[in-house]
């Protein structure tokens, strides 16, 4: 197929089809390989395995993606819809319909999915209940999408050879350009940036600041990327009909390479979030002394957890604990320090949110902080506001 012929597809437009969505054979795992082809079946790779049929009835599957929390995406531009799958019995549903041949899907840290809407040029910014709101326009024929660790979407634009980048807010701006039909991006945990340069046959990488070198060239035609919890990047191999792994030193193996085979995008299952709810009590003497609480999320998905820390201080009198802290102030901090947010007094910021937890402080001067996060190592670090001493709990709560 040549990239003509493929932008033509992504461009093609057909009614929803009745055929009924099939289920897999075998369940995914952890690490597995989902794979969208031209055959319109989604197949499952295990590394050194035999691939086995997901689930039929798809028309032209193009992007595809996992939220983390048992459910893969797949944008099909030939029935004009997103098809959710549910994992682990492999029901398949429309979640969405009615775009114009969406190609490539992503998900945000809060469970929103976002979608190349190529026939529009659009991207399309759909809530948990399906809610569509336009993200940006005039983004070319968008391909590839992919978060980086800040929240920014970058997004390839395949007829117009460029990786646009937007902010949270969605302001645009060109992140790199020259390129030759750019389709699949991915991101390492280092935060390079990984383009299959279709055209060319090559896979580029753009470190954070964009410096771009070749990291693999003599591809048939490469579409989509994975980056998988070992930092190898997996490549769909469309004209080749392979599906190849890299390892971060760009040493390459072949996962499985058929005649039959047309590879197109693909996606990496992740392990699921999960924290267990922690709280330590301790007592802080006040200036510059603080209670410093870690813990670790886990798993690799690109929907985080969401998670409540508090920091209980005057409530504490009522459980018989005397000197309990007047007013604590708490901090949460990723593994390199970097804070990711505060609060003094939980009514502050975020009261609606925090009230509909059931969790909420019952006194006004404690602390509270809701956010979701990815896997990593994190601390919640208790101050008191005031510099008086006291006895203070913290307490972190994964919610459902």
């Amino acid at each position: 197929m040549t990239n003509t012929t493929f932008l033509r597809s992504l461009l093609a437009a057909a009614a929803l089809a009745a055929l009924p969505f099939g289920a897999k054979t075998l369940r995914a795992a952890t690490g597995d390989i989902l794979e969208t082809n031209e055959g319109n079946v989604i197949r499952l790779r295990t590394l050194g395995g035999t691939p086995t049929t997901f689930a039929t009835g798809l028309s032209n599957p193009k992007g595809i993606v996992f939220d983390g929390n048992g459910h893969v995406y797949v944008a099909d531009a030939g029935k004009n819809a997103i098809i959710v799958f549910t994992l682990p019995d492999g029901t398949g549903s429309t979640f969405v319909s009615g775009l114009s041949s969406p190609i490539g899907l992503a998900f945000d840290i809060a469970s929103n999915l976002y979608e190349a809407d190529s026939g529009s040029g659009n991207i399309f910014k759909f809530a948990p209940d399906a809610t569509k709101t336009t993200f940006a326009s005039n983004a070319g024929a968008p391909s590839g999408l992919a978060f980086d660790n800040s929240g920014n979407l970058f997004v390839a634009d395949f007829s117009g050879g460029k990786i646009y980048k937007y902010t949270p807010a969605g302001t645009q701006s060109t992140f790199a350009s020259g390129l030759d039909h750019p389709a699949g991006l991915a991101f390492d945990s280092a935060g390079n940036l990984f383009e299959a340069d279709s055209g060319s046959g090559t896979i580029f990488k753009f470190a954070p600041d964009g410096t771009k070198t070749s990291f693999a060239t003599g591809l048939g035609r490469p579409y989509g990327l994975a980056v998988d919890a070992g930092d190898n990047l997996v490549v769909a191999d469309n004209a080749n009909g392979a599906t190849l792994r890299y390892t971060p030193a760009a040493v390459k193996s072949t996962v499985f390479q058929s005649n039959f085979n047309t590879p197109q995008f693909l996606a990496i299952e992740p392990a699921q979030h999960r924290l267990l709810n922690i709280s330590t009590r301790g007592f802080i003497q006040g200036g510059n002394d603080v209670l410093i609480a870690g813990f670790v999320v886990g798993g690799t998905g690109p929907v985080g957890t969401s998670i409540l820390v508090r920091a209980l201080g005057p409530s504490l009198s009522a459980f018989g604990i005397s000197n309990p802290l007047p007013d604590p102030v708490v901090e949460l901090r990723d593994a390199s320090g970097t804070l990711l947010a505060s609060n003094n007094d939980w009514r502050d910021t975020q009261e609606t949110a925090i009230s509909g937890t059931s969790l909420a402080p019952t006194n006004d001067r404690e602390s509270a902080i809701l956010t979701s996060l990815h896997g990593g190592a994190f601390t919640a670090i208790v101050g008191s506001a005031t510099g008086a001493p006291g006895t203070v709990v913290v307490e972190v709560y994964n919610l459902p």
